[in-house]
This record gives C-alpha cells, sequence and structure tokens, in this order.
C-alpha cells in the first residue's frame, strides 16, 4: 500500500500528542528545572513538527493522487507472501526458542526465508545453520545472553 504523506504526518502527530501527554506528569523527586519529563516533551515537540511538515507536503499533492494507493508489489501473491513470512517467523521464534532451543528455532527460519528468497536447496540449508551458529556464538558467547537450547540441551557448551 502506499500512504499519502498527509495520512503519515497525521499519524505521527497523534503519536507525538500521546508521547507528550504521557510524559507530561512525570514525577520530579529532586525538583529540577529539567526533570524527567523534560527529554520526552522535547522528543515529542520535534516529531510534531517533523509531522506537520510532512503533513502539508502530503496535502499539497492530494490532488496529484489518491490519499491510498496499492503498490505494484502489493498485486503479487508471492511479494505479499514474503512479506507476511517476517512477522509469521516473529511468531514461530516467540512461540519456538523455548521448546525447540534458539539453534533449531532460528536455523529452520533461515532456512525457510532463504529458500523463499530462492536460495538453492543446499545452500540456504548450509547458511542457515552456520549463520544460526554464528548469531548463537555472538549473543551467547560473546555477550553472555542465555538462549534457550531445547533438545540440543546434552550438547550445550
Amino acid at each position: 500500500m502506499k500512504f499519502n504523506d498527509l495520512f503519515g504526518g497525521l499519524v505521527f502527530l497523534t503519536l507525538s500528542a500521546f508521547v507528550a501527554a504521557a510524559s507530561w506528569n512525570l514525577p520530579n523527586p529532586s525538583e529540577q528545572p529539567l526533570g524527567p519529563s523534560a527529554f520526552p516533551l522535547i522528543l515529542s515537540g520535534l516529531l510534531a513538527l517533523c509531522a506537520a511538515i510532512l503533513a502539508v507536503n502530503g496535502a499539497r499533492v492530494v490532488e496529484r493522487g489518491p490519499l491510498l494507493a496499492r503498490a505494484d508489489w502489493a498485486r503479487n501473491g508471492g511479494a505479499l507472501l514474503r512479506l507476511l513470512l517476517v512477522p509469521g517467523a516473529v511468531i514461530f521464534y516467540i512461540y519456538g526458542a523455548e521448546p525447540l532451543g534458539f539453534l533449531l528455532t532460528a536455523a529452520s527460519i533461515l532456512a525457510v526465508l532463504f529458500l523463499v528468497g530462492g536460495v538453492r536447496l543446499w545452500h540456504a540449508l548450509a547458511l542457515a545453520v552456520a549463520a544460526a551458529f554464528v548469531m548463537h556464538s555472538l549473543f551467547y558467547l560473546g555477550l553472555g545472553v542465555q538462549l534457550p537450547w531445547g533438545p540440543l540441551e546434552p550438547f550445550r557448551w
């Protein structure tokens, strides 16, 4: 979908209002002039300014096109499938990481994404396993993040 900038500007303007409202009454235990609400209020003001500019620019071009149009890629079923695979992969990781472990879950997700992306089967499997091991090593060994092992628990290093 293609959205006109007017739509995006109005969405971000609303978001900036929510941020400002949420941060307006943050408690200031130290009674300093710039308390905890100062930074979020400054950011929401800057966001509102950018959103207003975006909305004004979008309103200027409304005559040339619709507010909402379907992009060329959205008409292709394969592209829509690839788009939906990304949130599907995240949901699969959320529910599959504990029972399957990080290595099996990550390798499965990457293999599916590589195969849908057009990588040959053996290359996809090798890349998925190698990338899962590299990510596991970076997080588990390098950063000390405790990742789930699942059925590979006996092989923990």
